[in-house]
């Protein structure tokens, strides 16, 4: 069951290098994905391209005479409100509705990456310690009059027997004692629609659907089957204290025929107090959980706890750091008493 260990540092190299990618990539103007990240949800600016106009010489370039690629012909100057209605845009006139995505303010793209954040998270059960490293890619595609959020989720876990770690997992299924394992875990996916601009907004509501897949490299790593489920995200922010949660429910289905089927209500809270520019207080665990058809007393999940958030200067970029401390008050079987989590939030906006 155990999987050789060249193959969990390949993993790890993997997806170390993938970041690397996403973060030093450079793109042209009109196909830049402005980035904000923000554990509470989406509170970017919108795209800051101003719009072209057709007739005025913009400062003696003609509009006529610009590709209109993501470039104001009137650099930061909204053109004293001329429409573009002649301009196209990527092919689609600027001054019309159906194309100007993400708060009608630019003909860019309708998706945009809007955060990548990597969860490092140690737990630890009597003299047992386990690792899970969440890697979490979340974005907003324009869909008309609706926006939608993806959050996919990804990780590379080193599990001894006694501990099992996830959304997915559990915490059912045999095990071997004193086995350990390592690899990549399921994939999770989730899609929360709400009214375009909502984001924008002080308030938000997103209503969907969580998706798992199977990819667990190794059974004691997943939950050998598919799951789906409804699922909503709501954030809200009140003077320095932004709060809210991902909740969902997942079903077991597909995969392993012989596994036990997940019946599962999932939660991530998250509350961030703002204590200066550069410190937030933060609680955000990996998840609270509970487990529908499982007897009393091993069926709730429930860590409390907490820490601080950090904001740095790296180049012209921003880093975020989290370090928090959970006890878990309420545990499954498999659950670990004690967990110690961090969290790296690159700032690319």
């Amino acid at each position: 069951m155990r999987v050789k260990s060249m193959w969990y540092q390949a993993c790890h190299a993997t997806l170390f290098l993938f970041s690397v990618f996403i973060l030093s990539g450079t793109s042209r103007a009109q196909d830049s994905l402005p980035v904000s990240l923000s554990l509470a949800g989406f509170h970017g600016d919108d795209l800051s391209m101003t719009s072209c106009c057709a007739s005025d010489p913009c400062d003696g370039m003609s509009c006529d005479a610009m590709a209109c690629d993501g470039m104001s012909c009137c650099a930061s100057d909204p053109c004293d409100g001329m429409s573009c209605d002649a301009m196209a845009c990527d092919g689609m006139s600027c001054s019309d509705a159906s194309h100007q995505c993400f708060g009608g303010k630019s003909c860019g793209s309708r998706f945009k990456l809007t955060e990548f954040n990597i969860y490092p998270t140690f737990s630890y059960l009597d003299d047992k310690a386990a690792s899970y490293n969440e890697f979490e890619f979340a974005s907003i595609t324009d869909l008309g009059w609706l926006e939608m959020e993806n959050r996919t989720v990804m990780n590379v876990t080193d599990l001894p027997s006694t501990i099992k770690l996830g959304p997915t997992n559990f915490a059912d299924g045999g095990t071997t004692a004193n086995v350990r394992s390592s690899g990549f875990g399921d994939v999770l996916s989730g899609f929360f629609f709400s009214p375009r601009g909502s984001h924008e907004k002080n308030t938000h509501l997103g209503l969907g659907t969580v998706i798992t897949f199977p990819t667990a490299s190794d059974d004691l790593l997943g939950s050998n089957q598919y799951t789906a489920g409804p699922g909503a995200h709501f954030s809200t922010e009140k003077g320095r204290l932004t709060a809210g949660f991902f909740l969902w429910q997942s079903w077991g289905f597909g995969g392993d025929s012989s596994a036990k089927r997940v019946n599962q209500l999932f939660g991530k809270p998250f509350i961030l107090y703002e204590l200066n520019k550069k410190w937030d207080a933060v609680f955000i665990p990996l998840g609270m959980s509970h487990s529908w058809d499982a007897k009393k007393g091993d069926d709730w999940t429930v860590p409390l706890g907490g820490g601080l958030r950090r904001e740095f200067d790296c180049g012209n970029r921003k880093l975020a750091l989290t370090t928090q401390m959970f006890d878990y008050v309420s545990r499954k079987s498999k659950d670990p008493e004690y967990e110690l989590r961090f969290t790296i939030e690159y700032l690319l906006d």
